[in-house]
């Protein structure tokens, strides 16, 4: 059977609201599920979430989706009971009362012991989805995942130094910076009013410049071997028009502030193939017809003494061909 790589999901944020309770796993879990199931990669996905209601006061749901070019304004959100038995109407009734004081129109409602017969028909009437998440099988995984565990790969970034090369009439000059101050906010980045700037750090700057760039990010980690030793790596970022300003004195002036070239980090990686046991297999249904929509298993690692995950997901299963889905989360 060949590797199956996968790459998680950067627009999926949880809520650290009570990380110790075991109930916020699976809500985790299905917030996770559900991205893959909306059809589309431009939206976020939060969960817990805190939305406003009609009056103005907070609505805690599950989890919740909005789009990327407006992501107050939420589409749909979901709601989820870990609890032994079917949910009845109740319930429904709630989420209904719910999608109309938060003024969102489509409402999912999960739970891992079903529906009654009259949830299930309000729940129609209302269009409101209906999901079960049930325990999987080690048998029906092993179809088409093999092993135990999930192998991750963890890359430990220290950024050593760092030179910033600034043009200063028809000369170059480098202002280096070690790590102590990458964290400062000594790079001005202009907005729209004139002479106006936004400070922020050396380290945001390779964060989002590289490792939130899908390019720059693949380019920087295949130059990082894999192993336990720390290994040196140089990258650098060129700005062709400058976006990019440096303080170079409190004063805010004109004259302070020198187009940056390019940025160059020296950094001490260490790059770790790690196998971490499957801990939790899951079979997603759609409470109505009892259709799999997705499968998904969950392998638990500790990292700082606190219990992170990785997942695999496998969905959207036609004619034998499926999707492949995945995050890490904590």
């Amino acid at each position: 059977m060949p590797d199956i790589t996968t790459e998680g999901k950067p627009t999926l944020f949880f809520s650290s609201n009570d990380v110790d309770s075991s109930w916020r796993l699976n809500e985790k879990m299905i917030a996770l599920l559900e991205s893959y199931l909306q059809g589309r990669e431009d939206l976020y996905t939060f969960s817990s979430a805190r939305i406003p209601n009609v009056v103005g006061d907070p609505t805690e749901v599950d989890a919740a989706f909005s789009s990327l070019d407006d992501p107050t304004r939420f589409f749909r959100f979901v709601q989820v009971r870990a609890r032994e038995g079917v949910e009845g109407r109740p319930w429904i009734e709630q989420i209904i009362g719910q999608k109309r004081s938060l003024g969102i129109g489509a409402a999912t409602a999960v739970s891992t012991g079903g529906f009654s017969q009259y949830a299930i028909n309000l729940a129609s009437h209302e269009d409101i989805l209906l999901r079960v998440l049930q325990p999987e099988s080690a048998e029906n995984i092993r179809k088409w995942y093999l092993p135990d565990s999930i192998g991750q790969e963890k890359t430990l970034i220290d950024i050593v130094r760092c030179s910033i090369l600034v043009e200063t009439g028809p000369t170059i000059r480098e202002f280096p910076a070690d790590q102590d101050n990458t964290r400062e906010d000594n790079i001005l980045v202009p907005t729209v009013e004139p002479h106006r700037y936004r400070a922020i750090s050396l380290i945001r700057v390779f964060d989002v410049d590289i490792m939130q760039n899908p390019e720059r990010r693949r380019e920087f980690l295949a130059r990082v071997p894999t192993g336990n030793a720390s290994h040196k790596v140089t990258t650098a970022i060129e700005y062709k028009v400058p976006q990019l300003y440096l303080k170079t004195s409190e004063s805010l002036s004109r004259e302070s502030v020198v187009p940056i070239r390019a940025i160059v980090f020296f950094i001490a990686a260490n790059k770790q193939r790690l196998g971490a046991p499957i801990a939790h297999r899951y079979k997603y249904l759609d409470a109505v017809n009892d259709a799999q929509l997705a499968q998904m298993m969950v392998a638990e690692i500790e990292v700082g003494h606190q219990p992170q995950y990785v997942s695999l997901i496998r969905y959207s299963c036609d004619a034998g061909m499926c999707k492949l889905g995945g995050a890490f989360f904590r």
